[in-house]
């Protein structure tokens, strides 16, 4: 039964506070609820951003930092692409007119700018799939923003004393979770921190301590085998696909359908439809070109033939190509994913699971048909995308990292993140890991028998956060207090990732 906070419960009742920091959103609230107390979306410090990275002075620092900390929530990327891109632009022009007024008796200081700016370039690494600043200073700054406004509506003035459990992604580099650490202790004023891996929070939520964790998240999916409780991190493997390619794939296919419809009743646009496609189609293997119209164009006579109901084709008429591409382009992230989980889903030959319905989803004043291939074709993106960014080449990789006694594992599989939710996920995965196990010949015949689905009935997203509000109440997490942050400890334990020991 789920635990909800109650109008005369006190906030000191409930121990810890749980803030789990994903791709896409971050979650805030208490141990022993079941539900977060706040939901916002996580900013984009996870994208590389050059413009944020390799500001040259402080005072550019500190202007971008406050463009990231006053943009508003629904508009976030774009607001803040549009006030980059000006300051960028009058950066650019002060740097010009610099350049101009520079005699040849300032070369030599010309100069020593040039290298002082490789130095910093340098600087700069290269962690997982992203490049990040080492700045510790600017990740100060940014987190002391974003964590009061995540906790000054939260955790009133006199209460100092709780702890904060910290649910984050391992593979984040250590400069971002340090800075975040600290800032909870020092600005946040809480007694103590303790972290916790995010693939491990979602054991406890199945009493569960030999399994493989499979998250299917938004820009990466992850595979983290863990073996009597023990999580083998050496063998942790990720791949970048999720529900990111996902609304990209959508966005793809419903121009495409459109354009495909526009074909059949003139042959002639076939030298425009290049430039309206945007430059991402190119990306993928199935870019969709003219060839590609013109053997399609016979299918798309016959089964307009076939339509008896001139509803369907009024809407396919009702706007231009130029104006519905325009309008599905407009589609934000937030959009694409709430029609991703009401109407697409993955579609599975054997159960016979798969769909002829035509869907029309209002967006504003306009009415977008989504096609019956479009609705599964998207998701399949998880499967087939190229080099060996799919399933298939994870759960490959996976099983040959493993020896014989560490493949028991694969007796339970637990799924995680937003990706987990979509319709059909399960008898999907389970075709894949099936076939690869058969390929790799390194299992029992019977072994398809013994494999355990989890799938706990909460939603995909909420998993890490509850996980991390059971795991909170045990009396032997390890704690960090400004004491370890001032001998160095702290930083130190992250870097290593001594923090990551699971403790049943």
């Amino acid at each position: 039964m789920e635990k909800k906070l109650k109008k005369n419960d006190n906030e000191n009742d409930y121990k810890h506070i749980i803030l789990q920091i994903g791709r896409k959103y971050t979650y805030v609230g208490f141990s022993g609820l079941h539900k977060p107390l706040s939901v916002i979306n996580t900013p984009d410090i996870f994208v590389y951003n050059e413009k944020f990275h390799n500001s040259n002075e402080d005072n550019e620092i500190y202007e971008i930092i406050e463009v990231f900390s006053k943009t508003k929530k629904k508009e976030n990327d774009k607001n803040n692409d549009e006030k980059l891109l000006q300051l960028n632009d009058k950066k650019e022009k002060e740097k010009s007119k610099k350049k101009n007024e520079i005699n040849d008796d300032d070369r030599d200081e010309e100069k020593k700018i040039k290298k002082e700016t490789k130095k910093k370039e340098k600087n700069l690494i290269y962690h997982y799939e992203y490049k990040y600043s080492q700045d510790l200073n600017l990740w100060n700054i940014f987190f002391e923003e974003y964590l009061f406004k995540i906790f000054h509506n939260l955790i009133k003035t006199n209460i100092k004393t709780k702890k904060v459990i910290v649910v984050l992604n391992m593979f984040i580099p250590t400069i971002i979770k340090y800075a975040l650490c600290k800032s909870l202790i020092v600005n946040s004023e809480n007694s103590s921190i303790s972290y916790i891996n995010d693939l491990i929070s979602p054991l406890y939520l199945c009493n569960c301590n030999t399994c493989l964790v499979v998250d299917l998240g938004y820009l990466n999916c992850r595979l983290l085998p863990v073996m009597n409780g023990l999580p083998l991190y050496h063998y942790c493997t990720y791949i970048n696909n999720g529900g990111f390619y996902i609304n990209k794939e959508i966005k793809r296919l419903l121009k495409e359908q459109y354009i495909k419809r526009d074909t059949f009743k003139n042959e002639n646009l076939h030298k425009k439809i290049d430039n309206i496609i945007n430059d991402e189609c190119n990306s993928n293997k199935d870019v969709f070109n003219n060839n590609d119209l013109k053997n399609d164009s016979k299918y798309i006579k016959e089964e307009m033939k076939d339509e008896s109901d001139d509803f369907l084709n009024y809407y396919w008429n009702l706007y231009t190509q130029e104006e519905i591409i325009n309008v599905i382009d407009s589609l934000s992230d937030n959009d694409i994913e709430n029609i991703k989980i009401k109407y697409f889903y993955l579609k599975n030959d054997k159960n016979n699971f798969f769909s002829n319905k035509y869907i029309l989803f209002q967006y504003k004043k306009y009415e977008i048909i989504i096609e019956p291939e479009t609705r599964w074709k998207a998701c399949e993106i998880l499967f087939h995308k190229n080099y060996d960014q799919n399933l298939y080449s994870l759960f490959s990789n996976i099983l040959e990292k493993l020896n014989i006694m560490e493949t028991s594992v694969f007796h339970n599989i637990l799924l995680v993140g937003g990706c987990s939710n979509i319709k059909g996920i399960i008898s999907k995965i389970a075709e894949v890991v099936f076939q690869v196990l058969k390929e790799k010949n390194k299992l029992a015949g019977n072994f398809e028998n013994k494999v355990n689905f989890l799938f706990p009935k909460i939603s995909p997203n909420l998993r890490q956060f509850i996980g991390a509000s059971i795991y909170s109440n045990l009396e032997n997490l390890p704690e960090y207090t400004e004491e370890h942050i001032n001998n160095n400890v702290l930083y130190d334990h992250l870097n290593e990732d001594v923090y990551m020991t699971f403790k049943q």
